[in-house]
């Protein structure tokens, strides 16, 4: 098993990081990790993303939505073949830190043999380039709805 857990404090509220969190189809115009995503977040439902693993390469899945609790939690499990080969558990929380601040946790849990082969070693520093990107974009449009 390997864990990955990217952790930032965001000055916006918990409803407006959820917002910029759970609009899948604007990913592409501010995530470098998840590119990519589109489908349905209910629990059960698949959504389809596409992650960049380096400049010239991503890779597309399906992943099936296992818990969402508005303003607090998403998280979704992806399956190639089957757990035994490669299963990722990925874990957005927010953490509300007073009126206007969040806690931000990107964390996915990954097992299966492949995992060593298809997880590069720096993957953390894109959970990371993630991080800071939703930062940016949640700080962003909290300071011109406040303005």
């Amino acid at each position: 098993m390997r864990e990955i857990l990217a952790e930032t404090e965001i000055d916006a509220p918990p409803r407006l990081v959820w917002d910029v969190l759970t609009d899948l189809s604007a990913y592409h115009e501010w995530n470098p990790h998840i590119v990519d995503a589109s489908g349905g977040l209910r629990e059960g439902s698949t959504v389809e993303i596409r992650v960049r693993q380096s400049e010239s390469r991503s890779r597309t899945m399906t992943v099936t939505v296992a818990t969402i609790d508005s303003f607090r939690r998403l998280q979704w499990v992806g399956t190639v073949f089957s757990p035994r080969l490669f299963e990722g558990t990925h874990t957005f929380d927010l953490e509300p830190l007073g009126d206007d601040r969040t806690r931000f946790s990107n964390r996915e849990r990954l097992t299966g043999l492949l995992v060593p082969f298809v997880v590069p070693n720096d993957v953390h520093r894109s959970y990371e380039a993630m991080n800071r990107a939703l930062k940016s974009r949640a700080e962003r449009r909290f300071a011109r709805e406040s303005a």
